[in-house]
């Protein structure tokens, strides 16, 4: 039960940080406010048997740092890709990934923070707002299995406010678009 307290109020302090860097407008302070916020999301899903969410938020303040330092390119993409899968089978192979109490009978659910992320890092650089937000949704929808399984009740609340506020932000963009198109007409 302490590891399900320590594990979730960790999450928590991440998910707050990811919330309050939202009113952060120095690149610099956003860039460190967020990479404590996965160390401490990271640690919070390693504490609750999440060793894969662990190794994609670790390897997400390294995507975070290249996409600030360098343009992110498709050979950078894949190269991510690469290395958040193969040491996430590397973990999962040396026992190390498996959810706890059998809560993934098909070890399906151990793969979805890949998944999610996966599918974020290839359209991070989308031009569409609209496309980009719904690719965080369903990268979200995946996160919340997630944290569902592994009892993240805190990392949870979050998905699914991070799912409703998106969802509210594609419909402002399409209700914006649309009014143009009456001021253009």
């Amino acid at each position: 039960m302490n590891l399900l307290l320590l594990g979730n109020g960790l999450s928590f302090a991440g998910a707050i940080i990811m919330v309050l860097v939202g009113f952060v407008k120095s690149r610099k302070k956003i860039l460190g406010a967020q990479i404590i916020q996965f160390i401490l999301m990271g640690v919070g899903n390693l504490v609750l048997g999440g060793v894969t969410a662990f190794i994609t938020n670790m390897l997400s303040i390294v995507r975070n740092l290249v996409c600030f330092q360098f343009k992110f390119t498709w050979p950078l993409k894949i190269a991510f890709i690469i290395v958040q899968v193969g040491l996430s089978i590397f973990a999962i192979m040396n026992g190390q990934g498996v959810i706890p109490d059998g809560r993934d009978p098909y070890g399906i659910i151990i793969w979805f923070p890949i998944i999610g992320t996966t599918l974020f890092t290839l359209f991070l650089d989308v031009k569409s707002d609209v496309k980009l937000k719904v690719v965080i949704v369903i990268s979200q929808v995946f996160w919340l299995i997630y944290d569902y399984v592994i009892m993240n009740f805190a990392s949870l609340t979050f998905d699914v406010l991070t799912i409703i506020s998106t969802m509210v932000g594609i419909v402002m963009i399409l209700r914006g678009k649309e009014k143009e198109e009456i001021v253009v007409a």
